[in-house]
Protein backbone atom coordinates (compact mmCIF):
# COMPACT_ATOMS: atom_id res chain seq x y z
CA UNK A 1 0.00 0.00 0.00
CA UNK A 2 1.35 3.43 -0.91
CA UNK A 3 0.40 7.03 -0.10
CA UNK A 4 -1.67 7.09 -3.29
CA UNK A 5 -3.98 4.49 -1.77
CA UNK A 6 -4.76 6.75 1.19
CA UNK A 7 -7.84 8.90 0.59
CA UNK A 8 -7.96 12.11 2.58
CA UNK A 9 -5.56 13.54 5.20
CA UNK A 10 -3.42 15.36 2.62
CA UNK A 11 -2.48 18.06 5.12
CA UNK A 12 -1.05 15.51 7.55
CA UNK A 13 0.97 13.88 4.77
CA UNK A 14 2.48 17.20 3.78
CA UNK A 15 3.27 18.08 7.38
CA UNK A 16 5.35 14.91 7.87
CA UNK A 17 7.06 15.33 4.48
CA UNK A 18 8.18 18.83 5.41
CA UNK A 19 9.36 17.75 8.84
CA UNK A 20 11.34 14.89 7.30
CA UNK A 21 12.90 17.02 4.56
CA UNK A 22 14.04 19.55 7.17
CA UNK A 23 15.40 16.91 9.54
CA UNK A 24 12.84 17.86 12.17
CA UNK A 25 10.98 14.62 12.79
CA UNK A 26 10.04 14.32 16.44
CA UNK A 27 10.59 11.28 18.60
CA UNK A 28 6.92 10.96 19.60
CA UNK A 29 3.60 11.75 17.91
CA UNK A 30 0.02 11.47 19.14
CA UNK A 31 -2.46 10.96 16.29
CA UNK A 32 -5.93 11.98 17.46
CA UNK A 33 -9.42 12.06 15.96
CA UNK A 34 -12.63 10.08 15.98
CA UNK A 35 -12.41 6.31 15.52
CA UNK A 36 -12.37 4.78 12.06
CA UNK A 37 -11.06 7.70 10.01
CA UNK A 38 -7.70 6.24 8.98
CA UNK A 39 -5.26 7.10 11.78
CA UNK A 40 -3.97 3.53 12.03
CA UNK A 41 -3.57 3.24 8.26
CA UNK A 42 -1.74 6.57 8.19
CA UNK A 43 0.61 5.46 11.00
CA UNK A 44 1.56 2.26 9.18
CA UNK A 45 2.16 4.12 5.91
CA UNK A 46 4.34 6.64 7.73
CA UNK A 47 6.34 3.84 9.33
CA UNK A 48 6.72 2.10 5.96
CA UNK A 49 7.92 5.33 4.35
CA UNK A 50 10.49 5.89 7.09
CA UNK A 51 11.77 2.31 6.79
CA UNK A 52 11.62 2.04 2.98
CA UNK A 53 15.14 1.61 1.53
CA UNK A 54 14.28 3.57 -1.60
CA UNK A 55 12.74 6.49 0.28
CA UNK A 56 14.62 9.69 1.05
CA UNK A 57 13.99 12.27 3.78
CA UNK A 58 13.06 14.75 1.03
CA UNK A 59 10.24 12.71 -0.54
CA UNK A 60 9.23 10.19 2.16
CA UNK A 61 7.82 7.95 -0.56
CA UNK A 62 7.02 4.23 -0.48
CA UNK A 63 8.28 1.82 -3.14
CA UNK A 64 6.31 -1.28 -2.00
CA UNK A 65 9.06 -3.43 -3.55
CA UNK A 66 12.19 -3.29 -1.39
CA UNK A 67 12.77 -5.91 1.36
CA UNK A 68 11.84 -3.40 4.07
CA UNK A 69 8.50 -2.59 2.45
CA UNK A 70 7.70 -6.26 2.00
CA UNK A 71 8.52 -6.92 5.65
CA UNK A 72 6.30 -4.07 6.81
CA UNK A 73 3.44 -5.34 4.65
CA UNK A 74 3.84 -8.86 6.03
CA UNK A 75 4.15 -7.64 9.61
CA UNK A 76 7.66 -9.06 10.05
CA UNK A 77 9.90 -5.97 10.01
CA UNK A 78 12.23 -6.18 13.04
CA UNK A 79 12.31 -2.41 13.50
CA UNK A 80 8.53 -1.90 13.47
CA UNK A 81 6.88 -2.65 16.80
CA UNK A 82 3.13 -2.56 17.35
CA UNK A 83 0.87 -2.71 20.39
CA UNK A 84 -2.85 -2.39 20.94
CA UNK A 85 -5.70 -3.43 23.16
CA UNK A 86 -5.39 -7.18 23.89
CA UNK A 87 -8.43 -9.24 22.93
CA UNK A 88 -11.01 -9.28 25.69
CA UNK A 89 -9.35 -6.44 27.61
CA UNK A 90 -10.71 -2.96 28.27
CA UNK A 91 -7.30 -1.45 29.14
CA UNK A 92 -3.76 -1.59 27.81
CA UNK A 93 -1.98 -3.41 30.68
CA UNK A 94 1.52 -2.63 31.90
CA UNK A 95 2.74 -6.03 30.64
CA UNK A 96 2.46 -4.75 27.06
CA UNK A 97 5.13 -2.15 27.84
CA UNK A 98 7.49 -3.75 30.37
CA UNK A 99 6.80 -7.47 30.09
CA UNK A 100 5.57 -10.10 32.53
CA UNK A 101 6.42 -9.83 36.25
CA UNK A 102 9.08 -12.55 35.84
CA UNK A 103 10.86 -10.67 33.02
CA UNK A 104 9.93 -7.08 33.88
CA UNK A 105 12.22 -4.61 32.15
CA UNK A 106 13.75 -7.32 29.96
CA UNK A 107 10.89 -7.57 27.47
CA UNK A 108 7.92 -5.55 26.33
CA UNK A 109 7.56 -2.61 23.95
CA UNK A 110 9.62 -0.14 26.02
CA UNK A 111 12.54 -2.56 26.19
CA UNK A 112 12.38 -3.38 22.47
CA UNK A 113 12.11 0.26 21.43
CA UNK A 114 15.28 1.14 23.35
CA UNK A 115 17.34 -1.27 21.23
CA UNK A 116 19.31 0.02 18.26
CA UNK A 117 17.69 -0.39 14.82
CA UNK A 118 18.49 -3.81 13.41
CA UNK A 119 18.48 -2.66 9.77
CA UNK A 120 19.75 0.86 10.28
CA UNK A 121 17.42 3.80 9.94
CA UNK A 122 14.69 4.05 12.57
CA UNK A 123 13.21 1.94 15.31
CA UNK A 124 9.45 2.67 15.24
CA UNK A 125 6.66 1.72 17.63
CA UNK A 126 2.94 2.18 16.89
CA UNK A 127 0.66 2.10 19.94
CA UNK A 128 -3.00 1.82 19.05
CA UNK A 129 -5.72 2.51 21.65
CA UNK A 130 -3.38 4.83 23.55
CA UNK A 131 -6.43 6.32 25.26
CA UNK A 132 -6.99 2.94 26.93
CA UNK A 133 -3.76 2.92 28.96
CA UNK A 134 -4.18 2.57 32.70
CA UNK A 135 -2.09 4.50 35.24
CA UNK A 136 0.63 1.85 35.49
CA UNK A 137 1.09 1.46 31.73
CA UNK A 138 1.02 5.25 31.25
CA UNK A 139 3.80 5.69 33.80
CA UNK A 140 5.86 2.94 32.16
CA UNK A 141 5.55 4.59 28.75
CA UNK A 142 6.34 7.99 30.24
CA UNK A 143 9.85 6.83 31.12
CA UNK A 144 10.45 5.88 27.49
CA UNK A 145 9.15 9.25 26.30
CA UNK A 146 11.49 11.07 28.68
CA UNK A 147 14.53 9.02 27.57
CA UNK A 148 13.86 7.90 23.97
CA UNK A 149 16.19 5.44 22.32
CA UNK A 150 18.57 6.39 19.54
CA UNK A 151 16.67 7.02 16.28
CA UNK A 152 13.43 5.77 17.80
CA UNK A 153 10.00 7.14 16.86
CA UNK A 154 6.89 6.50 18.90
CA UNK A 155 3.45 6.90 17.27
CA UNK A 156 0.46 6.87 19.60
CA UNK A 157 -3.10 6.60 18.26
CA UNK A 158 -6.08 7.79 20.29
CA UNK A 159 -9.71 8.45 19.46
CA UNK A 160 -10.13 10.49 22.66
CA UNK A 161 -7.00 12.48 23.48
CA UNK A 162 -8.56 13.66 26.77
CA UNK A 163 -8.15 10.10 28.05
CA UNK A 164 -4.37 10.28 27.53
CA UNK A 165 -2.66 11.70 30.63
CA UNK A 166 -1.29 15.23 30.36
CA UNK A 167 2.32 14.21 30.98
CA UNK A 168 2.24 11.94 27.92
CA UNK A 169 0.34 14.42 25.73
CA UNK A 170 2.84 17.16 26.58
CA UNK A 171 5.76 15.00 25.42
CA UNK A 172 4.19 14.17 22.05
CA UNK A 173 3.57 16.29 18.99
CA UNK A 174 -0.19 16.09 18.52
CA UNK A 175 -1.53 15.63 15.01
CA UNK A 176 -5.31 15.89 14.72
CA UNK A 177 -7.21 14.02 12.01
CA UNK A 178 -10.58 15.42 10.97
CA UNK A 179 -13.58 13.35 9.98
CA UNK A 180 -13.47 12.26 6.36
CA UNK A 181 -15.33 14.38 3.84
CA UNK A 182 -18.45 12.69 2.38
CA UNK A 183 -16.87 12.31 -1.09
CA UNK A 184 -13.71 10.74 0.37
CA UNK A 185 -15.74 8.44 2.61
CA UNK A 186 -17.94 7.37 -0.30
CA UNK A 187 -14.86 6.54 -2.39
CA UNK A 188 -13.33 4.49 0.44
CA UNK A 189 -16.52 2.52 1.11
CA UNK A 190 -16.93 1.82 -2.62
CA UNK A 191 -13.36 0.56 -2.86
CA UNK A 192 -13.73 -1.72 0.18
CA UNK A 193 -16.98 -3.21 -1.10
CA UNK A 194 -15.46 -3.87 -4.53
CA UNK A 195 -12.31 -5.38 -2.96
CA UNK A 196 -14.59 -7.86 -1.23
CA UNK A 197 -15.53 -9.13 -4.67
CA UNK A 198 -18.96 -7.54 -4.75
CA UNK A 199 -20.53 -5.32 -7.37
CA UNK A 200 -20.55 -1.55 -7.01
CA UNK A 201 -22.76 -0.60 -4.03
CA UNK A 202 -26.28 0.67 -4.53
CA UNK A 203 -25.96 4.51 -4.70
CA UNK A 204 -28.87 5.19 -2.34
CA UNK A 205 -27.67 2.69 0.24
CA UNK A 206 -24.14 4.03 -0.05
CA UNK A 207 -25.32 7.62 0.45
CA UNK A 208 -27.34 6.69 3.52
CA UNK A 209 -24.35 4.84 4.98
CA UNK A 210 -22.22 7.94 4.42
CA UNK A 211 -24.86 10.09 6.13
CA UNK A 212 -24.87 7.76 9.14
CA UNK A 213 -21.09 7.37 9.31
CA UNK A 214 -20.21 10.79 10.75
CA UNK A 215 -16.99 10.77 8.72
CA UNK A 216 -15.85 7.35 9.97
CA UNK A 217 -15.02 4.39 7.71
CA UNK A 218 -15.74 1.93 10.51
CA UNK A 219 -19.18 3.41 11.17
CA UNK A 220 -19.87 3.66 7.45
CA UNK A 221 -19.11 -0.03 6.85
CA UNK A 222 -21.24 -1.00 9.83
CA UNK A 223 -24.14 1.15 8.59
CA UNK A 224 -23.78 -0.23 5.05
CA UNK A 225 -23.95 -3.82 6.28
CA UNK A 226 -26.91 -3.09 8.53
CA UNK A 227 -28.73 -1.34 5.71
CA UNK A 228 -28.09 -4.28 3.41
CA UNK A 229 -29.41 -6.75 5.99
CA UNK A 230 -32.35 -4.55 6.93
CA UNK A 231 -31.25 -4.06 10.55
CA UNK A 232 -31.45 -0.27 10.23
CA UNK A 233 -34.98 -0.11 8.87
CA UNK A 234 -36.41 0.23 12.37
CA UNK A 235 -34.31 3.34 12.82
CA UNK A 236 -36.64 5.20 10.46
CA UNK A 237 -39.15 5.25 13.32
CA UNK A 238 -37.02 7.65 15.31
CA UNK A 239 -37.44 10.38 12.72
CA UNK A 240 -41.20 10.05 12.86
CA UNK A 241 -41.23 10.15 16.66
CA UNK A 242 -38.87 13.13 16.91
CA UNK A 243 -40.97 15.04 14.36
CA UNK A 244 -44.12 14.54 16.40
CA UNK A 245 -44.98 17.42 18.78
CA UNK A 246 -45.38 16.24 22.35
CA UNK A 247 -43.40 13.01 22.05
CA UNK A 248 -42.17 11.47 25.29
CA UNK A 249 -38.98 9.72 26.23
CA UNK A 250 -41.00 6.52 26.55
CA UNK A 251 -41.87 6.74 22.83
CA UNK A 252 -38.17 6.78 21.94
CA UNK A 253 -37.45 3.98 24.41
CA UNK A 254 -40.09 1.78 22.80
CA UNK A 255 -38.56 2.32 19.33
CA UNK A 256 -35.09 1.75 20.74
CA UNK A 257 -36.14 -1.52 22.37
CA UNK A 258 -36.95 -2.93 18.91
CA UNK A 259 -33.29 -2.52 17.94
CA UNK A 260 -31.77 -3.15 21.37
CA UNK A 261 -33.67 -6.41 21.83
CA UNK A 262 -31.75 -7.89 18.87
CA UNK A 263 -28.42 -7.31 20.59
CA UNK A 264 -26.74 -10.12 22.47
CA UNK A 265 -26.07 -9.80 26.17
CA UNK A 266 -22.38 -8.91 25.73
CA UNK A 267 -21.41 -5.27 26.07
CA UNK A 268 -19.97 -5.03 22.55
CA UNK A 269 -23.30 -5.95 20.92
CA UNK A 270 -25.18 -3.62 23.25
CA UNK A 271 -22.78 -0.79 22.45
CA UNK A 272 -23.22 -1.32 18.71
CA UNK A 273 -27.02 -1.33 19.09
CA UNK A 274 -26.85 1.84 21.18
CA UNK A 275 -24.77 3.59 18.53
CA UNK A 276 -27.27 2.58 15.83
CA UNK A 277 -30.04 4.23 17.88
CA UNK A 278 -28.04 7.41 18.43
CA UNK A 279 -26.99 7.53 14.77
CA UNK A 280 -30.61 7.24 13.65
CA UNK A 281 -31.52 10.27 15.79
CA UNK A 282 -28.42 12.08 14.56
CA UNK A 283 -29.44 11.54 10.95
CA UNK A 284 -32.88 13.00 11.68
CA UNK A 285 -31.47 16.24 13.10
CA UNK A 286 -28.98 16.51 10.24
CA UNK A 287 -31.91 16.35 7.81
CA UNK A 288 -33.90 18.90 9.78
CA UNK A 289 -31.07 21.42 9.78
CA UNK A 290 -29.86 20.75 6.25
CA UNK A 291 -33.21 20.82 4.45
CA UNK A 292 -34.66 24.36 4.23
CA UNK A 293 -38.06 22.87 3.39
CA UNK A 294 -38.12 20.93 6.66
CA UNK A 295 -36.32 23.32 8.97
CA UNK A 296 -38.61 25.79 10.77
CA UNK A 297 -37.56 29.38 10.27
CA UNK A 298 -37.78 30.22 13.97
CA UNK A 299 -34.19 30.65 15.22
CA UNK A 300 -34.99 29.13 18.60
CA UNK A 301 -36.07 25.86 16.99
CA UNK A 302 -32.95 25.74 14.84
CA UNK A 303 -30.76 26.37 17.90
CA UNK A 304 -32.42 23.52 19.76
CA UNK A 305 -31.92 21.20 16.81
CA UNK A 306 -28.23 22.10 16.93
CA UNK A 307 -28.25 21.40 20.66
CA UNK A 308 -29.90 18.07 19.90
CA UNK A 309 -26.98 17.22 17.60
CA UNK A 310 -24.60 17.93 20.48
CA UNK A 311 -26.74 15.68 22.66
CA UNK A 312 -26.35 12.88 20.09
CA UNK A 313 -22.58 13.35 19.90
CA UNK A 314 -22.28 13.27 23.69
CA UNK A 315 -24.37 10.08 23.92
CA UNK A 316 -22.16 8.43 21.29
CA UNK A 317 -19.04 9.46 23.22
CA UNK A 318 -20.44 8.00 26.43
CA UNK A 319 -21.33 4.73 24.72
CA UNK A 320 -17.86 4.57 23.15
CA UNK A 321 -16.38 4.99 26.63
CA UNK A 322 -18.30 1.88 27.75
CA UNK A 323 -20.73 3.64 30.02
CA UNK A 324 -23.68 1.41 30.94
CA UNK A 325 -25.54 1.43 27.61
CA UNK A 326 -29.17 1.06 28.81
CA UNK A 327 -28.63 3.79 31.41
CA UNK A 328 -26.96 6.02 28.82
CA UNK A 329 -29.88 5.56 26.41
CA UNK A 330 -32.46 6.33 29.10
CA UNK A 331 -30.64 9.58 29.86
CA UNK A 332 -30.37 10.33 26.13
CA UNK A 333 -34.11 9.88 25.54
CA UNK A 334 -34.99 12.08 28.51
CA UNK A 335 -32.52 14.78 27.47
CA UNK A 336 -34.02 14.94 23.97
CA UNK A 337 -37.54 15.24 25.37
CA UNK A 338 -36.52 18.07 27.70
CA UNK A 339 -34.43 19.76 25.01
CA UNK A 340 -37.11 19.75 22.31
CA UNK A 341 -40.12 20.44 24.51
CA UNK A 342 -39.82 24.27 24.05
CA UNK A 343 -39.96 23.80 20.26
CA UNK A 344 -43.43 22.26 20.49
CA UNK A 345 -44.85 25.39 22.09
CA UNK A 346 -42.98 27.68 19.66
CA UNK A 347 -44.22 25.72 16.65
CA UNK A 348 -47.79 25.79 17.99
CA UNK A 349 -47.64 29.55 18.55
CA UNK A 350 -46.51 30.15 14.97
CA UNK A 351 -49.16 27.89 13.43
Amino acid sequence: MSWQDLIGHDLQQEMFRRASSRGRLGHAYLLTGTAGIGKRTFARLLAQALLCRNSTPENLEICDECPSCRQVLSGSHPDLLTAGLPEGKSELPIEVFVGSPEKRGREGLCHDLALSPMQGGYRIAIIDDADRMNVASSNALLKTLEEPGTRSILILIAADSDQVINTIRSRCQQVHFSRLAPNDLSAILTRIVEQQGEEAPDPQRLQRAVDLADGSVAKGLDAFERLRSGDLLEGEGFGRILSRPGFQAADLAAAGDVIFSKAATDTTSQREAGLVIVQSCLEHFHRQIGDPGQTPSHSGIIDRHLDALDCCFEAARQIDRKVNVPLCLDTFYHDLEMLLRPTWKTAADKS
